[in-house]
């Protein structure tokens, strides 16, 4: 039984069919009895021709015997379900079909032609596929997924039996659906490895897992990965079929970009911005318009661009000027086309009503610090900058915070308590310009340069960075630059290409060239390591002397100059530089304004959010109110929420509540502009504006044809891959249907023969009395033997059959 088990759905009826192939032989042998013989003088010619066919006759009879055997043995096998490969005996035996469907619904899906779009296609695949598999035989089990949430099946529709009703109810959830394609874009590898763990719940079903997308190039051509996760999700028991919800590549154009100095805007000061726009169609683009709006309303400007080549990307600067502090968002607006998701591009920040430089002078009377506050804020109106002048000691009772940079200039040593106010603040993104002069204690700065204010040398994003806040070892006293002579020619100056010299390094460096440098603080090259290698010499003197360094500590920046700011005397003889004058003084004034934005562009820094990415919001307990209230842009298909900030726990904390409440807000699926407010302690609303953009991935609408797909992923077993419009090849062939079929026809076959055969072989009387002509009247053949029609007690049959007496 075992045995037979492995080759018969009912191995019982197939025993049961083995003992029914006795009983045509069993019936040919009580045939094949002799009769009790008896002489009878009439009969002796008979027997005489019996003998002459014998043979014949014998050879038929086993062919008709053989021929009823088979019929038995057909039948047994179709009724008892034979199956030749005993791997298809295990299908049979779990007729369920699971049907796990894959939707694409990322950004590129919402790609629009004509009356319809690419996820409205994927849908009408999802209907379709559902009805079809409905009037399949057997259970049909049907799971719906999204890229967008791979791990969250579909309410309700979690291995569902696939039935009538159950395409009523689908068809309900699909036309809801249509609303729900969202932006962002799609993980195929995390996607493939949902797919294996809803698999492994059902390990004894067979598996369908139809992926419908728009397969595009750029997720699909070059992916050796996700070739090998479908390498190793394609069985024996899974099929994977592919379907195509685009008919192919449609033009596109994007805005790819919107940037500017945002950190130093500040109120009716301009602030320039630059917008990208890409053409990501075959062909020219022309005369597109470029809308700005500035909360939710154009400014009157026209930017116009004339012409976009295939592939490329068009730079626009310009330039808005705000009128109020707070929160403020600005978009570029290109015109509607094939993707309307990426035709606009967000960008949100904060303007404070000036932005706050505060100076550290040590020297007398502040007279380093009054050059730089002239430079910065002469006409604050015009920088929007204000100016703060403080002794060093003071700086342990400012909240550096408020300040975008922090200037030390001429600082002969600090306390290690101001030292770790200004290592922290360095740290979370403040900027520091150290510039250094006569009154300067090398001992303390040399000191500094071996207490290191962070542990790791790069950053999170792997950068490297400076382990000090100061970190350039200075000699123990300045030292003379030696006039310019035939032996050393030249500027004094020799400046990178860095973009805080830009304005010096224009017009072939002409105003660099008038900068005399006459005083400094080497690098002492005895110090072992000498430039540490988070920090980047930025300019050299003519001797080749590092003068400008430039370093990265934490999420903050530091400047370096080794000579002073101002010219520390009015003494020509006792001047480090003559910067700060006369034909020099514009180039003083632009590079502080340089420098000034180049150290708080980090400061507040809003890291570009895409669509998708959860909102990490911080709440300080001791300033604001748990509760904070998040409000989506219009049109998003969520409600606003309000969340209440919890106490995270960490492993640093052990368990214990931090000092900082954090809430996190996850439905940012819709492209804009999100609303955050809170409340202080005396019940006054602060907002916070964050932008949520499309990922400039999803704007790529080239796709790969089936064609390619079918080339691409050949090595894939068990891989269908239809044509767009198209739904082919996802039944399930019954396993041994072919086998079955070949059975019945046979069977037909021996049926007809065994027919004719026992027709040709049996006595049919054709005339009323007399018989046939050559046979004797009152006898007729029955299977090949001659019988009395009447019984004669007295004859004797041949030994080829009759019943004994």
């Amino acid at each position: 039984m075992a045995w037979l088990s492995q080759f018969f759905l009912h191995p019982g009826l197939a025993v049961l069919g083995a003992a029914l192939i006795s009983v045509p032989v069993i019936i040919h042998l009580l045939n094949r009895l002799q009769y009790r013989k008896v002489r009878f003088a009439a009969m002796e010619f008979l027997l005489q021709s019996q003998q002459r066919n014998r043979r014949r006759i014998l050879l038929e009879q086993l062919l008709l015997l053989l021929l009823r055997v088979l019929i038995v043995l057909f039948l047994m096998a179709l009724f008892a379900r034979l199956i030749l490969d005993p791997s298809q005996l295990s299908l049979l035996e779990r007729p369920e079909t699971h049907h796990l469907v894959i939707l694409d619904d990322s950004g590129s899906m919402q790609d629009r032609w004509a009356e319809t779009n690419a996820f409205r296609e994927g849908l009408a695949m999802v209907k379709r596929l559902t009805s079809d598999l409905a009037g399949q035989e057997g259970l049909q089990l049907l799971t719906l997924l999204t890229t967008s949430e791979p791990d969250r099946t579909s309410a309700n529709f979690t291995q569902r039996q696939i039935d009538v009703a159950m395409v009523s109810e689908f068809e309900d959830k699909l036309e809801a659906m249509q609303r729900e394609c969202g932006y962002a874009r799609t993980s195929w590898p995390e996607t493939i490895a949902a797919i294996k763990r809803v698999l492994s719940t059902s390990a004894g079903q067979q598996h369908i897992v139809h992926v419908i997308s728009d397969f595009r190039a750029s997720e699909w051509k070059q992916a050796p990965q996700l070739l090998e996760q479908l390498k190793q999700l394609a069985d024996e028991k899974t099929v994977l079929n592919l379907i195509p919800a685009v008919p192919g590549r449609h033009a596109n154009l994007a805005v790819t970009g919107l940037s500017g100095e945002v950190q130093t805007a500040a109120v009716r000061v301009p602030l320039q911005l630059t917008a990208e726009i890409t053409n990501f169609s075959e062909m020219v683009e022309e005369n597109i318009s470029v809308r700005v709006l500035l909360n939710g309303e154009p400014i009157p400007q026209s930017i116009t661009i004339p012409t976009i080549e295939p592939g490329d990307t068009v730079r626009e600067s310009f330039e808005v000027v705000l009128t109020t502090p707070g929160e403020h968002a600005i978009a570029v607006q290109i015109p509607s086309d094939s993707l309307d998701a990426d035709n606009i591009r967000h960008l949100t920040l904060y303007v404070p009503d000036r932005q706050r430089v505060l100076i550290v002078d040590g020297s007398e009377e502040f007279t380093e610090g009054y050059y730089v506050s002239d430079a910065l804020s002469a006409d604050a109106s015009v920088t929007g900058i204000d100016v703060l002048l403080i002794r060093p000691e003071a700086l342990r009772d400012q909240d550096l915070s408020r300040f975008m940079a922090v200037y030390l200039l001429n600082i002969p040593e600090l306390a290690a308590d101001i030292v770790a106010l200004l290592g922290d603040y360095v740290q979370e993104g403040g900027g520091i310009a150290w510039f250094l002069g006569d009154r300067v204690n090398a001992t303390f700065y040399r000191q500094l340069n071996e207490q290191p204010i962070v542990q790791d040398s790069a950053d999170e994003a792997g950068t490297p960075q400076s382990l000090h806040l100061f970190s350039v070892p200075i000699s123990p006293s300045p030292v003379e630059l030696p006039a310019a002579d035939e032996t050393a020619p030249g500027s004094d100056l020799q400046l990178t290409t860095h973009p805080l010299f830009e304005f010096l390094n224009a017009a072939d460096g002409l105003l660099s060239h008038y900068v005399r440098i006459y005083r400094y603080f080497p690098v002492d090259e005895q110090r072992e390591g000498g430039v540490p290698a988070g920090t980047r010499v930025i300019g050299r003197l003519r001797n080749q002397s590092p003068l400008f360094f430039e370093s990265q500590v934490g999420k903050g920046r530091i400047f370096t100059a080794l000579t002073s700011v101002g010219p520390m005397a009015t003494l020509r003889d006792e001047r480090w530089h003559n910067w700060s004058f006369d034909m020099n003084a514009p180039g003083f004034t632009v590079f502080h304004l340089e420098l000034v934005k180049y150290l708080g562009s980090r400061q507040g820094q809003r890291t570009e959010f895409e669509v998708g990415q959860p909102w990490d919001v911080t709440v300080n307990p001791a300033s604001y109110l748990p509760e904070v209230r998040v409000d989506p842009p219009d049109g998003a298909p969520s409600p606003a929420v309000v969340l209440n900030a919890t106490p995270p726990v960490t492993a640093e904390t052990g368990g214990k509540e931090a000092a900082l409440l954090t809430a996190t807000y996850a439905a940012t699926n819709f492209p804009g502009v999100y609303r955050l407010t809170r409340e202080n302690l005396g019940r006054e609303a602060e907002t916070e504006l964050k932008a949520f953009n499309v990922p400039v991935e999803e704007s790529a609408l080239d796709v790969v044809s089936p064609a390619e797909l079918r080339t691409l992923y050949a090595s894939v077993a068990g891989l269908l891959v239809q044509e767009y419009g198209e739904l082919e090849g996802i039944r399930r062939s019954d396993p041994g249907r072919e086998l079955r079929t070949l059975l019945m026809t046979l069977l037909i076959v021996i049926l007809v023969g065994e027919q004719a055969l026992a027709y040709r072989l049996s006595y049919h009387q054709r005339g009323q009395r007399g018989g046939t002509r050559g046979e004797l009247p009152g006898n007729r053949w029955t299977n090949g033997r001659a019988s009395p029609l009447r019984p004669e007690p007295e004859l004797a049959a041949s030994n080829l059959g009759g019943s004994p007496r």
